[in-house]
């Protein structure tokens, strides 16, 4: 069989370094999505949908994702290789369909790490910012806007890249460790603000600790400019909750990421579903407690805020004497009390822009190494360092990608994210299909799932890989909403590239006498 093997696949065997835990996986799982949701997402809507309940909204957000983590956590202990969906979708749906899939989500998450890296700097700049003005230090102010300023945003999503390409390139261990780091500094940063926030004190003490600040009257200031200039407050509403989804959805973002790494995973069968299960749950709830406590202590001030910076951005400066985006970091910081306890723990926070881009890292170069080793992609992308096990050209060409995203952020951000949002949740209407399938079309793989459930003789897979189908449609819809030709013209260039790389890969096999739908008939070495 490896023999076969060996001349059917790029490689005999992968190459790769089992070394991930189950608690690795939930690391990821909770590392993936948990950046925007917790920073930005919980506490910068407000406005947008009045009405809104957002504890509620974030949780129907878990009851969505919930079954498609599920799916996903059966398919790759089913399947537990590299590639993670693009494996699943490639040997049902076939491997053009594949390809295409795993292309825009290689440009997606490529590109998209490089966006975290440009904006992790300016938070952590804004970060700096408020502490200047709450100490009255110069050199905390001076940092702050440097750090705001598009070109140190460029010159620090650069060296966050190369930090994290580092490490990537020194193998799956050194991920492991770092990741366990990354994790728990921006983890123990937000518990404490959470803390915080439940134990506030009450409207009255948050109103002096925010005038103690941004100078005094400025928080009944910002309250009575938002009602002056049209804001209204409104009772519960669920189409404005149900809307809201727009941007939670967003927010469950690359909860699914750890899925491409599947070659490097010990005891998949069940550290897949242990870890995704148990992630899956925390991020919904911590999002859930996140934003319960929030608006514990500022309640609809946090509406006002977000009113006067979407709309009215003047008025809030001449108020401030700065414009700080809302964000988790901006809230906690006058209640700190201490600014440099306060800064220490808005940094760590901070953190989970940084912590988002290794998975980012791990999971795309996994990708390139699977349409590699399937010959859909140039055979050096297989190769893999013997003594770190890791796939060295995949790393390298993920690095190129990312520098891309970093230097994107100087043009048009919202043809940014619009490509961003299609090319990353594309696959999953195609994975939902093929999951569906799964048991019809390919039951010898099938078979080898450790979760051969039914319900009422229908496997439950196939319900879950239609629920994903249909949701991944959603997904599709929400992605074309901000498009326009300008965006839909980039996005058409970007396939067209991806197809002529795969067309001139399989003439190549063509030539080579390579029979392309022996590899796609089974999953590839381990």
């Amino acid at each position: 069989m490896n023999e076969e093997q060996g001349i059917i696949f790029t490689r005999k065997a992968s190459g790769l370094v089992r070394e991930l835990s189950w608690f690795d996986v939930f690391i990821f799982v909770v590392a993936g999505p948990a950046a925007s949701g917790v920073i930005f997402y919980s506490v910068s809507t407000a406005a947008d949908f009045p009405g809104a309940n957002l504890p509620l909204a974030f949780l129907i957000g878990l009851f969505i994702f919930f079954p498609i983590t599920l799916l996903v956590a059966i398919t790759s202990a089913t399947m537990p290789r590299s590639g993670g969906l693009y494996i699943a979708v490639s040997r049902v749906l076939g491997p053009t369909v594949g390809f295409i899939s795993a292309w825009l989500l290689f440009i997606g998450y490529g590109i998209s790490s490089g966006v975290l890296g440009f904006i992790v700097v300016g938070l952590i700049g804004s970060s700096f910012s408020t502490a200047a003005l709450s100490s009255g230090v110069p050199w905390l102010a001076n940092i702050g806007s440097a750090m705001q300023t598009s070109l140190w945003q460029t010159v620090g999503g650069v060296l966050w890249v190369i930090f994290f390409w580092l490490i990537a390139y020194k193998g799956i261990r050194k991920v492991k460790k770092i990741m366990r780091i990354l994790f728990f500094l921006p983890l123990i940063g937000t518990l404490i603000a959470i803390v915080w926030f439940l134990f506030s004190g009450g409207i009255g003490s948050i109103e002096s600790a925010f005038d103690a600040t941004w100078g005094a009257g400025a928080f009944s200031m910002i309250e009575e400019k938002a009602l002056s200039l049209g804001y209204q407050t409104s009772g519960f509403s669920w189409s404005s909750t149900i809307s809201a989804l727009i941007v939670v959805i967003w927010a469950y973002t690359s909860i699914t990421i750890i899925n491409y790494a599947g070659g490097e995973i010990k005891t998949p069968k069940t550290s897949m579903i242990r870890g995704f299960m148990i992630g899956t749950f925390f991020v919904g709830i911590f999002y859930v407690v996140i934003v319960l406590s929030v608006y514990k202590a500022f309640g609809n001030f946090i509406s006002y805020y977000d009113f006067l910076y979407d709309n009215h951005p003047e008025v809030l400066k001449s108020i401030m004497g700065g414009l700080v985006k809302p964000s988790i970091p901006f809230y906690f910081m006058p209640l700190a009390r201490n600014v440099w306890f306060g800064l220490l723990v808005s940094v760590a926070i901070a953190l989970w822009f940084a912590n988002s881009i290794l998975p980012g890292f791990l999971a795309n170069s996994r990708l390139a190494f699977a349409m590699s080793m399937d010959k859909s992609f140039p055979k050096a992308l297989a190769k893999v360092n013997r003594r770190t096990g890791s796939p060295t050209n995949a790393v390298h060409l993920n690095a190129l990608f990312c520098f891309l995203g970093v230097f994107m952020m100087t043009l048009s951000v919202n043809v940014i994210l619009s490509i961003l949002t299609l090319t990353v949740f594309f696959i999953f209407w195609p994975y939902g299909l093929s999951s569906m399938l799964l048991p019809y079309h390919k039951p010898e793989i099938y078979e080898r799932s450790p979760a051969k459930w039914s319900v009422f003789k229908i496997p439950l897979i196939t319900i879950l890989g239609a629920f994903t189908f249909m949701v991944g449609w959603f997904f599709i819809y929400l992605s074309f909403k901000n498009f326009s030709p300008l965006i839909m013209f980039t996005l058409i260039i970007v396939m067209l590239i991806g197809l002529i790389v795969y067309l001139y890969q399989q003439n190549k096999n063509k030539q080579q006498g390579i029979d392309v739908s022996k590899i796609y008939s089974q999953i590839p070495p381990e």
